[in-house]
Formats: C-alpha cells, structure tokens, sequence
C-alpha cells in the first residue's frame, strides 16, 4: 500500500522507493546488496528501492545490429591476423578524429559496410610487386574468397597524412591488383590504402611497388 492508502501494482513496485533513516546501521549507504535492493541518495533523502534488472531488448534491428558487430570481431579475430595489415589499422586509427585503436577504426569501417553489404570484401594482406600493389580480399561475414563486385579506389602517398587519389581496380579471383604508374611512388616504400563506397576497406600500409 502507498501512503495515501492506494493499492501498488506489481508493475509499479520495481520503481517505488522507501526513506531509510539509517540504512544497513550507516547513515550513508551506498549501492546494492544480495542483488536485490539498491541504496542511494535522491534529492537529499536516503533512498531503498527493488533492484531491477533491464530485459534484454531482442526487436529485429537489435538483433541485426548484434549479429553485424559480433561478425566483425570475428573476422577480425579469424581472418584479419596479418600482422602487416593490422599494423597498417593501427596507423589508419591515427588519423581518426578521436582516438581509438586500430580494431575500433577497422570496426567502425566494417560496420559501416556490413549494413547494406554483410559481404563487402576487405583486405586481409597486400604486398608490393612490379608495377603492381596487389591485396588478397575477404568476405566479411564468413572469410571466404571476396567477390565484391564494384571498383575498388586506392589511394596513395610517401607519407601517411597525404594520401592522394591514384587509380581504382576490381577483385578478381579474390585479388584486388591496381597497377601504379606515378614515378614518385616507384621503387621507394610508400603509403597505400584501398576505399570504396565512402569507408576504408585495408589499413594505412607501407609497401614498395618497383618499377619492373
């Protein structure tokens, strides 16, 4: 009963609270105790209430979104262990607005991908050849062979902070090879990244692209 007299209902008890003169023998109890009342302070008054648990939300775009972020941090953990590329993550998270790490940048990209294209493909390594930088790419919601379909933009520099718009390419078997042609970046180590549809798809790496 409220003190006015007036019956509570059961859906009401988990937000009704009662004043303690001296809670648990203290005058200033704190926190929760045996996982069912919570002590606190509310407007200057000392405080008891039910301790409530929140339901676990399940709506289909709550689901969704789990299952988009727990593919993630498995491909991640499972397909993206080339140390050069996590490296070239971790450079990629330098440049971000707010700091993070190079798995949080890579999350955040991948993230962005997975809601229209839970396969996007992404890069798992690279390596420099004649010519050629050449990424092996992957699936995102299973590491398989990528196949995304679509032009892939890289963009490079000889530092990281000026990475400049070179030329695009499409995967093909799995491998995304885009030939460079700029002379400054020919037979010196130089910085690559790949794009596409507005999010970075391979960290910032350091790669040597020779001239024959």
């Amino acid at each position: 009963m409220t003190p006015g007299g007036r019956k509570v209902q059961n859906n009401e008890r988990s937000s009704v609270m009662a004043t303690v003169q001296s809670p648990l023998l203290s005058l200033g109890a704190r926190g929760k105790i045996a996982g069912t009342l919570v002590f606190s302070t509310w407007k200057g008054l000392k405080t008891a209430r039910q301790l409530v648990i929140p339901a676990n939300p399940k709506s289909d775009a709550q689901i969704v979104q789990r299952d988009l972020f727990a593919a993630a941090v498995a491909f991640w953990r499972g397909f993206l262990v080339d140390a050069t590329e996590r490296t070239a993550w971790n450079l990629q998270a330098s440049k971000e607005p707010t700091p993070m790490s190079g798995f949080n940048s890579y999350q955040s990209n991948s993230l962005g991908v997975s809601k229209t294209d839970p396969d996007g493909s992404f890069a798992a390594s690279a390596a420099g050849g004649a010519q050629t930088i050449n990424y092996t790419m992957l699936n995102l919601d299973a590491g398989d062979t990528g196949d995304e379909a679509g032009d892939f933009s890289l963009f490079a520099g000889l530092t990281h902070s000026n990475l400049v718009l070179q030329t695009t390419g499409t995967i093909s078997a799995g491998t995304l090879g885009i030939t460079v042609t700029a002379p400054a970046l020919l037979d010196v180590p130089a910085y690559y990244q790949i794009r596409k549809g507005g999010f970075v798809r391979s960290g910032i790496g350091v790669y040597t692209v020779t001239t024959s």
